[in-house]
């Protein structure tokens, strides 16, 4: 069977769960007769990752005006769109697929003209599809239009895209009841993760070390972007009890974005502002992960979380909120434990029990483990992609 040339189109190559998703799947496509190539647009630090593992990647200058100038914008959108014609052409591409491109997976549809190419396809990773307020702030006048525009176009094209691809069944839903398609195509894959890269043996003390903590510390990690969604502020209003009752306990908080400012300032209210370490974004997320006992991820929605994966890949126990694609994951009691969102007392008393009771956490970060590898691998992503792309092909 001869690969199938597929091009991956993401809005940018930063450090964020989407992004991962599009660097996993891209390496382990190779694996199973297909060819990929990434499209960004905007560089970023996955760049280096996808290039190592041999994938090439094409950068292209994305949107820098919105529709409120709309000679500008007009005029920008059509050089893209040639821009990402050239490039289907160079790598004769058959297969699309976008990931994180919002408006313009309406442009990259249009992309089904050019010669060779078979398919499109949409993928979805949260569960709450409208736009929000801060994807907006510039021109916040035109959020409530733009909602209504956007749910209409994904609805009318919906019907000539050839797939929608869901990170969760919680996303497929919300595809289901906000657009509209047709329920043939609704492809439901879930995220998988790179099982080889986590739960590697490591020197815990000197990957401690890096980061200003002790050897002989525990340690409960967060890996997430700083923003609304992920919850952190939570987390800081459940700490002071937990901090205070387990004297040798840090807390790591590897991830950057717009809320750092605020919550940097929310963790030196804090008594034991000393052991909470804010530390941005890291290349070296599955060592910190290895040198962790617990992993916390309180959001207040997803679509199927690739730290969350990555943590379980890594044996740690995690407590995470009970929202889209997390509870599908987590099998409460038994791999990790769900609370409820935005809950600060429930989230003090889970993250209590598996420090109360160490034995009782390595069992649940065994099962994580060993949940990962039975369901979320990204062989099994990949090779569940493969079978919707040679079927393209075989149609």
């Amino acid at each position: 069977m001869r690969p199938v040339r597929v091009l991956q189109v993401v809005g940018d190559l930063d450090v964020g769960g989407g992004q991962e998703v599009v660097r996993t799947l891209a390496r382990y496509l190779t694996e199973v007769d297909c060819s990929p190539v990434v499209v960004t647009l905007k560089d970023g630090p996955l760049r280096a990752d996808l290039e190592e593992s041999g994938i090439t990647v094409e950068v292209l200058q994305g949107r820098t005006h919105s529709l409120a100038a709309l000679p500008s914008a007009i005029r920008e959108l059509w050089q893209l769109r040639k821009a990402l014609a050239a490039v289907v052409a160079r790598h004769r591409s058959e297969v699309i697929q976008t990931h994180l491109l919002r408006a313009l997976d309406f442009l990259v549809l249009t992309l089904r003209a050019e010669p060779g190419v078979r398919r499109v396809f949409w993928t979805f990773h949260n569960a709450r599809l409208d736009l929000r307020p801060d994807q907006l702030s510039a021109h916040a006048w035109l959020l409530k239009p733009k909602r209504v525009v956007y749910r209409l176009l994904y609805f009318v094209a919906g019907r000539s895209v050839d797939g929608f691809i869901a990170v969760s069944e919680d996303v497929a839903a919300a595809v289901r009841r906000d657009f509209h398609p047709p329920r043939r195509r609704i492809f439901t894959i879930p995220n998988g993760v790179d099982t080889e890269r986590y739960g590697q043996l490591i020197d815990r003390t000197s990957v401690r070390e890096r980061v200003g903590i002790p050897g002989d510390a525990r340690v409960v990690i967060v890996v997430a972007k700083l923003m609304e969604q992920k919850g952190h502020v939570f987390l800081l209003r459940a700490l002071p009890p937990i901090l205070e009752r387990y004297p040798d306990l840090h807390v790591l908080l590897v991830g950057d974005g717009p809320l750092r400012s605020s919550l940097t300032a929310s963790i030196a209210e804090l008594r034991d502002a000393a052991r909470v370490h804010l530390v941005g974004n890291r290349r070296d997320v599955s060592d910190l992960l290895a040198a962790s006992d617990l992993f916390v991820l309180p959001s207040l929605w997803e679509g199927l979380p690739m730290a969350l994966l990555e943590a379980m890949a890594s044996g740690l126990p995690p407590v995470v909120s009970r929202v889209s694609g997390a509870a599908e994951v987590v099998v409460d009691g038994e791999s990790g434990l769900l609370v409820p969102a935005a809950d600060v007392e429930r989230l003090c008393a889970a993250i209590g029990v598996l420090l109360e009771d160490p034995d009782r956490a390595r069992r649940v970060g065994r099962a994580a483990r060993e949940r990962v590898e039975r369901f979320y691998s990204a062989r099994t992503q990949a090779a569940r992609h493969a079978a919707i792309y040679h079927d393209t092909e075989a149609g």
